[in-house]
């Protein structure tokens, strides 16, 4: 615990002779009579407090006061006598002090020789004096007492205010920040606006041309397939013709014919990509055989694209859980996507096992490989890799193949060597167990080939 402050009565001379001066204590003595001033002078000559020795600033009437205390407000403490020029002249400059001048921080100590003229009680309860002292009893102990705490008082009410004005002016600065903040977050939130309302704008015109879209697609679905129609029966019965008159011809036929074939392949592609962009495939999932599913599709390349050798490994009763019809499309797609790019003479082998909690589906060629720049991007729309030039392809193939996994909730993955081949992973959820529907695949109508005229090529674009 701290000790209480010493008041200090020795003389002057007592303190280091190396301390800095420090200023005195500005005390005013307002009275009449010469002999208190001198009185007051004696007794302050010789005492400090807290270092300080104190300085006497005298007036003899509360006029003489009144103009001392318009030049110096920050005078801490003043002696007032009562009576002078007239008898309640001191209690006037009170009133003056206080109300006029609105000084509230000096300290009055009021001593008068005649209290009578002023009773303690009325004085005390009627102005706003802060000591009240006989100089009959005003020992110089006494006054020392009264000045000490006076200037005690001076201090803490100086103090109080100063913290309240830099409390004031800290107030006033945080306001400004929050002012500032308060702007700032108003003009971001006007920004956000702007942007929300931009990107509605964006999205709404990006839906308005995803409608302009299907309504094109629709109509070159619907427009172009009679005249498409059209020119392969022409084809077809001018190669019946010319098989005995010029068997030349007939290789010329087929060419219109397979690219034909082919326009109609990239048109179901279209319808069925925006169809699976647009989420208005809806799955029926089932438990069906995913080796039965797999041997269907290899039969149908084998007959196909007899140029590659196919391979098949799955284990016996491997079920898996999902709509058929969209994963034979994988897989005949995948399949054809390794004939694509594979040279003829090659192996392509399709592999499936439960893997973890999951069927694991690979598709693997002995194609030219996808850079390894491109394994990234393989599966977005558009997308075609930097060797797939000069191979006709669209760069839907691979996206759509993504879409229909996704929508099965499983994952589709390249490993991919240039020159070496590529191997394609798509893994899904296996059947519940037992209590789950089943069905046969060749029940279902997945036993059939697939003509070239329907199946989707979703390869052929994203390599």
């Amino acid at each position: 615990m701290a000790e209480p402050r010493k008041l200090s009565l020795k003389p002057r001379g007592d303190a280091s002779a190396h301390a800095p001066a420090a200023p005195p204590w500005p005390v005013l003595i307002v009275d009449d009579d010469e002999q208190v001033h001198q009185m007051t002078r004696v007794v302050l000559r010789d005492l400090s407090y807290m270092g300080r020795p104190f300085k006497c600033i005298e007036a003899t009437s509360a006029a003489e006061a009144a103009a001392i205390l318009d030049l110096q407000p920050e005078i801490p403490v003043v002696l007032l006598d009562v009576v002078m020029e007239t008898p309640d002249a001191g209690l006037r400059l009170v009133r003056h002090i206080r109300e006029e001048l609105g000084n509230r921080r000096i300290r009055i100590i009021l001593r008068t020789g005649q209290p009578g003229d002023a009773p303690e009680r009325d004085v005390v309860l009627g102005y706003d004096i802060n000591d009240y002292k006989s100089k009959s009893e005003l020992t110089a102990q006494k006054m020392f007492t009264a000045l000490v705490g006076a200037l005690r008082a001076w201090n803490d009410i100086t103090t109080i205010e100063r913290l309240n004005a830099e409390l004031a002016g800290l107030n006033n600065a945080l306001e400004r920040k929050v002012e500032e903040r308060t702007a700032e977050l108003r003009e971001s939130n006007l920004a956000l606006d702007r942007s929300k309302t931009r990107a509605e704008t964006a999205l709404l015109r990006e839906t308005e041309a995803k409608g302009q879209l299907r309504q094109f697609l629709s109509m070159v679905s619907h427009e172009f397939r009679t005249p498409l129609a059209i020119i392969d029966s022409s084809a077809q019965m001018l190669r019946i013709r010319v098989e005995k008159s010029d068997p030349g011809g007939v290789a010329r036929l087929d060419t219109i014919r397979g690219g034909v074939q082919r326009l109609l392949g990239l048109i179901d592609t279209c319808l069925a990509d925006e169809q699976l962009e647009s989420g208005r495939i809806v799955l029926h999932e089932k438990s069906f055989d995913i080796g039965p599913m797999i041997e269907v599709a290899l039969s149908h390349y084998r007959v196909a694209s007899p140029t590659h050798r196919y391979c098949a490994q799955f284990t016996p009763g491997l079920a898996v859980w999902g709509d058929p019809g969209m994963i034979a499309l994988v897989i005949n797609n995948l399949v054809g996507n390794a004939v694509k790019y594979s040279p003829a003479g090659s192996d392509i082998f399709v592999a499936a096992a439960a893997d973890g909690g999951d069927v694991a589906i690979s598709v693997t060629d002995q194609g030219m490989g996808i850079p390894e720049e491109d394994q990234d991007n393989i599966f977005e729309r558009f997308h075609r890799a930097a060797n797939s030039k000069g191979i006709p392809g669209s760069g839907i193939g691979l996206h759509m193949v993504r879409q229909i996994v996704e929508m099965h909730g499983g994952t589709v993955t390249v490993q991919s060597q240039l020159q070496r081949g590529s191997c394609f992973t798509v893994r899904l959820r296996p059947s519940p167990g037992p209590g789950a529907e089943g069905i046969d695949p060749v029940q279902d109508g997945l036993s059939a080939p697939v003509p070239d005229d329907t199946v989707l090529d979703l390869g052929e674009g994203n390599r």
